[in-house]
Formats: C-alpha cells, structure tokens, sequence
C-alpha cells in the first residue's frame, strides 16, 4: 500500500477556532470519512491540506511530496470535489477543462470530455448556470482526468437528491477500487459513511478526537438497550450517557468487556448514534 497523505503535528488558528496536533495517515484503496458537528474544524482542516490556508506548523505530505518544498506536486496528486467552486463561473465547463488543465501536466481533455459525457455534464453549457449536481460531476470530471490520486470531498453530497447521492457514493466506491486511490469525504450525512467509510475520523473542538477503522469503532462503542433498572444496576463499564424512556431506555459505553448481560440487549450504534451520544454525553467522558 501507498502512504498518500501524511498529516503531521498539523496547527491552524483561524479565528476562534484552532486546528490543533492533527496527524493522520491514509494508505491507497480506502474511503475516509471525516466527520464532526458544525463549526467542530472539518472545512477548515481540508483548506489547510489543500494549503489554501497557510499552516501555522507541522506537515502535509500527498504521495510523497510535501507542501513546503513541493506544492505543484503535491497538488497535482490531488482531486478535489468542493463545497465552494474553484473553477471560473463565466467559463464553459469546456472552457475550464482546458485553462485549469494546463495546471496539470498529466491532464487529458480527451478523457475530461469522455467523464463528462458520462456523468451528463453539459460541456458547453457555463459552470455559473450548472445545477449543484452537474457541478459536483464536472469537479469529479476534472479530477478524474488529471490522474489525481486522492479525492478530497467536502460536503459533496449535501442537498442533493436520493438517487444522485446514491451514485455519487458508487463513483466513490469505483474510485478506489483499483487500490491506487483513496477518498478524504467530509460529511454531515452519517448513513453515506455507514454504508461505503472504511475509516472514521471525528473532528472535535479542532482535534482529532478519533481515527479508526468502521471494524474499530464497532468494538469501542455499545449501545446498551432495556429497563432502567437493568442500566443502573451495570457496573464497572465507562457509561457516556445514558436516555430514559417509558418504553426504551439506553446507555452508551465504551470498550465493553463484558459481552452478555441478563436483560440487556447489546447492539453496535450507527454513526449517527455516536455523534449523538458523544454530543450529548460529553467527549470527556471517554476514556483517554
């Protein structure tokens, strides 16, 4: 497998918030899904790796290459499907295959119009006047046609309908099916990530609060289902928080040890479930 980034001991202030010691691998072949609340540092930590902010420390390798000495490319290794355009507004999308693709010396316009055939992306048509959907496919057009080999997507998937959500996520699975490439996908949407994420990274308060593989995460967390008398009596486990209800009451924990208990349901939570109980529970209750 190839190392294709490399975030280390990464700092950013930027207003309020601050990026702090953020450091986090990813090998080729997997989809990593960054998630976090409103506010948590997500936006802010993908416009530090693409250096559209300046870092205030640490390091930001992509394939090898790193930001301080090799910016160009490093940037040539990256695709990026962003939430703001990039591209020129008043420019055809054939217009901007062709300017933006002289930034690129591995850029092929022939492949550029095949992609853009193939996701019904109008090639003469003005990227201004694109439905937010065309505009996510012409981005992923692009980055498809200059050999980039790590997607970072930021928020892609918001406000779209069901069905193009649907196949933007399999785009994404077809990405990486080779094992050559990998996708940075931060989201809001937590069943994309359930269904396609291989690793989960949780950006919380600017930190990196956990990176860990779906298999990893379902290990650490349970959610702990029955009477209320049944969740108060457990004892020795690190309950995160807990919610009562006349018909339905839980308890969310971590590092279960003990797998069976007498009148108790154990499921593994979704990721929705997580952020949740996090949210609601309060990260410092988590083991360290």
């Amino acid at each position: 497998m190839t190392m294709l980034m490399e975030l280390n001991n990464l700092h950013k202030e930027i207003g309020n918030l601050r990026l702090n010691n953020i450091n986090l691998k990813l090998e080729s072949g997997y989809i990593v899904g960054l998630l976090g609340v409103n506010g948590s540092g997500k936006t802010s930590l993908i416009n530090t790796i693409l250096n559209l902010y300046k870092k205030d420390k640490g390091m930001v390798i992509i394939n090898g290459f790193s930001m301080d000495s090799n910016e160009k490319e490093a940037k040539e290794q990256i695709g990026f499907v962003l939430d703001e355009n990039m591209f020129e507004d008043t420019m055809s999308v054939k217009s901007n295959g062709v300017v933006f693709g002289r930034l690129y010396s591995r850029f092929n316009e022939e492949v550029f119009k095949e992609f853009c055939k193939r996701f019904n992306v109008p090639f003469k048509k003005k990227v201004g006047k694109l439905s937010t959907g065309e505009k996510i496919k012409f981005q992923l057009a692009f980055a498809l046609s200059h050999d980039a080999k790590l997607f970072i997507m930021d928020e892609p998937t918001a406000g779209l309908d069901p069905l193009f959500r649907k196949e933007l996520i399999n785009y994404m699975q077809e990405i990486v099916e080779d094992g050559t490439r990998s996708v940075l996908f931060s989201t809001h949407i937590t069943e994309d990530l359930d269904r396609i994420g291989d690793y989960i990274a949780l950006i919380n308060n600017g930190e990196l609060f956990f990176y860990l593989s779906k298999e990893e995460l379902g290990e650490k967390y349970k959610i702990l289902q029955g009477s209320k008398e049944k969740i108060e009596s457990m004892k020795d486990i690190n309950v995160i928080y807990k919610e009562y209800g006349e018909y339905h009451s839980f308890a969310f924990v971590e590092d279960l040890e003990i797998k069976k208990y007498e009148g108790i349901k154990i499921k593994t939570p979704t990721l929705e479930e997580i952020m949740y109980c996090l949210d609601k529970g309060g990260y410092d209750k988590c083991l360290k």
